[in-house]
């Protein structure tokens, strides 16, 4: 079972503080998003109910789209081979667009099964060596969806026992998609050139800055850091997207690649940009306020999103006109976005996004959203920790 169905208590309640009966919970509609789940609160005179299934979604000129990863898995007995693909599937046609693909990994299980042919791949359900030879994976993971476009970070590990050094191979990097072409996306396209050049050069300077002050340490424990150093470059086609109180910005993470160990992209400062035109399709459904309680407005109403101390999980209240709070449920943290659900959603688009949260309630680890893959694990590795600002 997921972790984000474990995480989450969907303890709906009908009622407010003050003990009122289900028919005065105000009428709501809404789809709640979070890093690894979508929770559908709809209340009314018939109290309130609350929906969560392990699906991340997407709103694209009205019309809903799952975003999801699936395993692309060609592994053998003693050669751990598992990358990733990322997905846009429409609700209401059906149909799905490739948005990203590993290539590391089908390029390596092309020259292992070359180099070994007379090994067979595992079947579904046959399981690889204890402590195999070769490990090779590669990891998507969704940072953030705003509108038709995807920020994701893309990390590969290779691991080779008894090859040369250089057979090890650890990478990271984000980028932007958007999910109507599957197409990369510059920071130019989306806020404007000049809004890009100001911000890929503070950013420069920050990493150039950061790397300079890191080489120039002469204690022991920096020593592994300032070998790893060389090969991290600043790339501007790296970045993800952020808001803060609906303000747009972008986010640089310089991509790097070790010989040891898994890493992230190293995160540079988030540096405002302009809000175009199509960012006023995304702005409602952004929070303001800080991290620790953010609001969403709608119509009279207010949704609030109350970290827990842990910070892995975010206590819900809707609160009306009168200023009267009902609890709504906990969710997994951090939340991203609130789908306000009304008139304009289109017959066939709710129809469909019912399916899709019937169909997702019965996804397994095997199927749609993957958390990791399921027969073995990159070793654990290096970080340059010092640089990863929040």
């Amino acid at each position: 079972m997921f972790p984000a169905l474990l995480a989450a208590v969907l303890a709906a309640a009908c009622g407010g503080r003050s003990g009122g009966s289900p028919s005065a919970v105000p009428h709501a509609d809404l789809i709640v998003a979070t890093a690894d789940s979508s929770y559908w609160v709809t209340s009314g005179e018939r109290g309130l109910r609350v929906r969560g299934v392990p699906m991340q979604l997407a709103r694209v000129d009205g019309r809903f789209r799952e975003i999801y990863v699936a395993d692309d898995d060609r592994s053998y007995f003693d050669a751990i081979l598992v990358g990733q693909r990322l997905w846009s599937r429409d609700l209401v046609r059906g149909d799905s667009v490739e948005l990203f693909a590993d290539t590391l990994v089908p390029r390596f299980a092309k020259s292992y099964a070359k180099a070994h042919p007379d090994d067979a791949p595992l079947a579904k359900d046959e399981e690889a060596a204890e402590r195999p030879r070769i490990t090779v994976t590669a990891e998507l993971e969704v940072l953030g969806v705003h509108g038709p476009y995807v920020s994701f970070e893309y990390r590969t590990d290779m691991d080779v026992t008894g090859e040369r050094t250089n057979a090890d191979r650890h990478t990271a990097r984000r980028g932007v998609l958007d999910v109507r072409t599957g197409k990369a996306v510059t920071v130019a396209a989306l806020f404007g050139r000049e809004a890009a050049v100001r911000a890929e050069g503070d950013a420069n300077v920050e990493w150039r800055l950061a790397r300079d002050s890191l080489l120039a340490l002469r204690d022991r424990r920096s020593r592994r850091a300032q070998r790893a150093i060389a090969s991290f470059a600043f790339d501007p086609g790296s970045f993800t997207i952020e808001s803060r109180d609906g303000t747009p910005r972008v986010r640089y993470a310089v991509p790097g690649e070790v010989s040891r160990g898994s890493l992230n992209a190293v995160e540079l400062e988030p540096r405002e940009v302009p809000a175009m035109p199509w960012w006023s399709g995304v702005r409602d459904e952004l929070p303001t306020g800080p991290d620790s309680l953010l609001t969403w407005e709608h119509g009279g109403l207010e949704l609030q999103a109350s970290l827990a101390k842990d910070g892995d999980i975010a206590r819900l209240t809707l609160r009306d006109s009168s200023r009267k709070d009902w609890p709504v449920a906990a969710v997994t943290a951090p939340v991203w976005r609130v789908i306000w659900l009304d008139a304009a959603v289109k017959a066939d688009e709710r129809k469909a996004l019912n399916h899709a949260f019937n169909d997702a309630s019965m996804y397994s680890d095997d199927s749609r959203i993957v958390m990791a893959p399921r027969r073995a694990k990159p070793r654990a590795g290096f970080a340059l920790a010092s640089f990863h600002r929040r």
